[in-house]
């Protein structure tokens, strides 16, 4: 595969405000052509859309819905800190499974030459995702083609021989079929803390982690790997960052170098409890490190059996997970890149960031600061802490239920789609089909990445994503390979537009592990 290219995406239709672009005539080919819409522009929603670009095998029309705008990077993948590293070498963080190297060879290029073991900013990424989105939409077929939709899908409505897509200030959009890649859910805001400007919730806003030259304490809610981003964007010799979670533990960093994952281990034939299957990979951890292979080689080699294991955990088992070892699990599965846990040991050395195991009782807007009461997790005593500034780093919603997304929360209301067990995400079939409140598949809606967490639990990855992506588009041939509907056919005849009607682009140790299961 070809090094692809930096330029942008060319044209992005404002749903809201429409087009002043003057608009393509549409051939026979593109009028029958069966439309895909994909809501989210981040990566899932950019990986779905590259792969059904280069190898749908027809004619087809795909749109991308994203309400910031911004196509490629998502949150994820959109900041511009270069202390912000992925948490995968670069060799391993290619958009398509069949070119492992490709990133790599992108990254080698546009910086003039990398080490394949090294672990890039994420900025660089998102970058490439931009890149990923343009080069697919130039090499496609003719008869392939992509349009970008700037606008919010408020809900979706199944029509006779569709999908018709509700937006925010603008009509509907009628499709075939539709993707949901709107990542992980958010998480509703800490009922503690005051509505005050010096509470940032959203770290990723533009200027949320400018140090901002403060000589007092910020305080970061949450030590995982947003965490650490945050206290490495915030530290400085002015002020000092404070890290504060429940537990306090930071997450581990990865060894340098290119490390092969330790084989996996076999999976159950049958249900087992979490603390049989705590046992279970102790052991198989600890053999894994008398046959040379260090632990985190051993965790990273779970990942191809990572949801045989979670499916054999029934839903209390699973449940007892999340409240007693998720932390202590994300800590271990989901590293620091080696240059980001180095500068972070030696900010905490020299006290400049701190951290403490803890929660939030309550909080207030004061002259001098915003006040925060903490209760310290091995002291009796509340201590109030005055804060510059308050950064909410606590990670994805647990809950889809309480997500806040208008579109997801519309889907579970109106019976479209349904909580898993756990309500950690959707329910859906091996596909990706959306179950639907009664329990039925509908096959005209799919989804991927962090929405199948509940069934899948380690699938927020780009790895996980890329290789959903890619299987979606044999499950769309399938479903969608021999329709021939024209606009006509497609318009819901209650005021929404066809698609045609827009602008088309031709565009740890043994012990450790037994420890997080036990």
């Amino acid at each position: 595969m070809k090094n692809i290219s930096t330029k942008p995406v060319d044209f992005v239709y404002n749903a809201g405000m429409g087009s002043q672009e003057r608009k393509p005539a549409m051939s026979s080919q593109q009028r029958k052509a069966p439309v895909v819409a994909i809501v989210g522009g981040g990566c899932a929603g950019t990986l779905v859309a590259a792969n059904l670009l280069r190898r749908f095998d027809g004619p087809l029309r795909v749109v991308m819905i994203e309400r910031s705008g911004r196509f490629g990077p998502g949150v994820a993948y959109a900041t511009e800190d270069p202390r912000h590293l992925l948490n995968v070498p670069a060799e391993r963080m290619s958009a398509f499974c069949d070119a492992p190297s490709h990133f790599a060879d992108w990254a080698a290029e546009r910086l003039g030459g990398i080490e394949r073991a090294s672990y890039l900013p994420r900025g660089i990424y998102g970058e490439y995702l931009r890149a990923v989105l343009d080069d697919s939409r130039a090499l496609a077929l003719p008869q392939r083609t992509l349009e970008l939709v700037a606008g919010e899908v408020l809900g979706v409505s199944r029509m006779r021989t569709g999908i018709e897509l509700r937006l925010a200030d603008a009509a509907p959009i009628a499709c075939d079929r539709v993707v949901l890649a709107t990542g992980a859910p958010g998480v509703a805001g800490m009922a503690q803390l005051p509505q005050d400007p010096r509470v940032v919730g959203d770290p990723w806003a533009p200027g949320a982690l400018s140090s901002g030259g403060s000589r007092g304490l910020t305080l970061v809610l949450g030590t995982g790997l947003s965490g650490v981003d945050a206290a490495l964007s915030l530290s400085s010799r002015r002020g000092w960052v404070l890290a504060l979670s429940r537990g306090g533990q930071l997450p581990h960093a990865h060894l340098p170098g290119l490390r092969a994952p330790a084989p996996p281990p076999a999976v159950p034939h049958g249900p087992v409890t979490l603390a049989a299957l705590g046992r279970m990979l102790a052991e198989h951890v600890g053999s894994m490190q008398s046959s040379g292979y260090d632990w985190r080689d051993a965790i990273d080699g779970l990942r191809p059996v990572t949801p045989q294991l979670w499916a054999a955990l029934a839903p209390r088992e699973r449940r007892r997970f999340l409240r007693e070892r998720r932390r202590a699990w994300d800590a271990r599965r989901h590293r620091m890149a080696p240059a980001a846990g180095s500068r972070l040991r030696e900010l905490l050395a020299g006290a400049q960031v701190q951290r403490l195991a803890g929660r939030v009782l309550a909080a207030r807007s004061a002259s001098a600061g915003v006040e925060v009461d903490v209760a310290p997790s091995r002291s009796a005593r509340v201590r109030t802490l005055t804060c510059q500034r308050v950064v909410v780093c606590t990670g994805a919603g647990m809950d889809i239920r309480r997500s806040g997304n208008p579109l997801l929360d519309a889907l579970l209301a109106d019976g479209l789609a349904s909580a898993d067990p756990l309500a950690l995400g959707l329910r859906t079939t091996a596909e990706g089909a959306l179950l639907d409140s009664r329990g039925d598949a509908d096959e005209r809606m799919l989804t991927l990445g962090a929405l199948r967490r509940g069934e899948l639990w380690e699938t927020t990855a780009v790895e996980e994503i890329r290789g959903q992506a890619e299987r979606l588009v044999g499950t769309l041939e399938r479903s969608v390979g021999d329709l021939t509907m024209t606009p006509d056919d497609r318009s819901s005849g209650d005021g929404g537009r066809p698609v045609d009607a827009m602008s088309s682009l031709p565009l740890a140790s043994a012990g450790d592990v037994a420890e997080v299961l036990r």
